[in-house]
């Protein structure tokens, strides 16, 4: 078919294309235009993000430039100094400023990103918080657990990723990413779904209790992360199973802690389960004690704590667990704010396992703690969380209710090492004025030291004594 115009005769079908040119994939005059949820900004489609950094660089760029000494120490600051030179990382405090040196106020002195660092009888933070120095990249976020290595480094579990921190504060991301998902595989191709309690293992690897993917994972030196038991996926579908048998057939809920034993053998905090598992060396899963969630009573309240032979015993939101040479498990309790112990021996009547109370007192329907040194039930704790051994074979805990880290006897005496009761705030500097805001796990490190996890705060604190 043609169409006469003037003398030409112009095929219909090139008359549709004409009036149908597309515009060029981004060009746009307005917001119908841009596909999806972009909108059309001087000609070009962008996402709301994308409109949002354009503009605040345009306010940037419109802004006065500055290049200024605001403090008077001798060392300026702002986005108009020259490229090259050595900048205050705080303008409004003559403490803080590059070349200063560090001393244990609380304060990051010279300007490296850390605080206190190499300071004695001082509490310092070695990682989280920091905007400039040698941690400008790296930012923590919900910190759950952490581990020393031997090495000269710490390992950190935080939402979704593991991090290794080296002593002088230089960080590195070691497993996972942003995302909260499951899958195997090394550095940032792995995901964790909010992992808490981490083990170190003697070859250097780190045992990880992934609680929203509901599994056991393992992270080699190397950042290579596998599975070592249950089915991992954090769909709420498969939250809330129980089940012993393989390393393949074994459910958990929501995993909160895992210590190895000296046999090699796993035992697991299985939070959700409120029960305490087993991971035996051919990877067999095995329960050692609890009869599963909490009762709720009307009127009454949680019905969720039960002393006694291990088939009939009661835990109520048990948060981290240790086992010392013998096989004696220490289960830090959170809601009985109370520390359990755990005999696997056969007791008279043939039953393997005899669950009780090593410290802590509490109204268990209520789950209402309290703050008291002493001995046994004259203990009170306010939701303890993280626990390890100090070499002595005394265990140390982070009590997070009352913001504080104690220390417990085995023969079940408590008293207060570091913090004030009552006082959750985040305070570097001198042992005796430093506080604490929310401490939920602890680890040992070198010469009598101790690494903290303030998770109130989204920093690594390190006790230096």
């Amino acid at each position: 078919m043609l169409r006469s115009f003037g003398s030409m005769a112009i095929p219909a079908c090139l008359v549709l294309v004409a009036a149908c040119t597309s515009r060029p994939e981004g060009i746009c005059e307005k917001d119908s235009h841009c596909s999806g949820a972009r909108v059309c900004f001087e000609g070009k489609c962008l996402t709301m993000k994308q409109l949002a950094e354009l503009k605040e660089r345009r306010e940037a760029d419109a802004r006065p430039k500055v290049c200024k000494d605001g403090d008077g120490d001798g060392v300026r600051a702002g986005d108009g100094c020259p490229k090259g030179e050595l900048l205050d990382c705080n303008d409004a405090d003559a403490n803080m400023a590059p070349g200063r040196n560090e001393i244990c106020d609380g304060v990051d002195n010279d300007c490296d990103g850390l605080v206190n660092e190499g300071q004695k009888g001082c509490v310092q933070t070695l990682f989280g918080g920091a905007t400039w120095g040698n941690q400008e990249k790296h930012r923590l976020s919900r910190p759950a657990s952490v581990v020393y290595d031997p090495a000269g480094f710490v390992i950190v579990s935080d939402s979704h990723h593991l991090w290794r921190v080296a002593l002088d504060g230089r960080v590195e991301f070691l497993a996972g990413s942003e995302l909260s998902n499951f899958a195997d595989g090394k550095g940032d191709r792995a995901r964790f779904s909010y992992p808490l309690g981490i083990e170190r293992a003697p070859d250097g690897s780190v045992y990880v209790a992934d609680c929203k993917n509901n599994c056991i994972r393992k992270v080699s030196p190397g950042g290579e992360v596998s599975t070592v038991a249950g089915f991992c996926s954090n769909l709420t579908k498969h939250a809330g199973k129980f089940a012993d048998g393989s390393a393949s057939t074994a459910r958990f809920y929501c995993p909160a802690d895992v210590a190895r034993a000296a046999d090699g053998s796993l035992v697991v905090v299985d939070r959700g389960n409120a029960r305490i598992r087993r991971i035996g060396t051919d990877g067999t899963v095995t329960t050692l004690a609890g009869v599963g969630p909490v009762e709720v009573k009307e009127d009454e309240g949680q019905d969720g704590f039960n002393d006694g032979p291990a088939g009939e015993a009661r835990f109520n939101d048990p948060q981290s667990v240790l086992v010392d040479p013998e096989g004696i498990i220490y289960v830090a309790e959170s809601f009985n704010c109370r520390i359990r112990r755990i005999d696997p021996a056969e007791n008279e009547s043939g039953e393997r396992g005899e669950v009780g109370t090593l410290a802590g007192e509490s109204d268990t329907l209520l789950g209402v703690g309290g703050f008291a040194d002493g001995r046994g039930k004259g203990v009170k704790f306010s939701y303890p969380h993280g626990m390890a051994w100090d070499g002595k074979g005394n265990m140390l805990m982070a009590d997070t209710g009352n913001s504080v880290i104690r220390m417990v006897t085995p023969e079940g005496k408590v008293r207060t090492l570091y913090g004030k009761p009552g006082e959750s705030k985040y305070v570097d500097g001198p042992i005796p004025q430093a506080r604490f805001m929310t401490p939920m796990d602890l680890a040992p490190g070198p010469d009598g030291s101790l690494f903290v996890v303030d998770a109130g705060a989204d920093r690594i604190r390190w006790i230096v004594p």
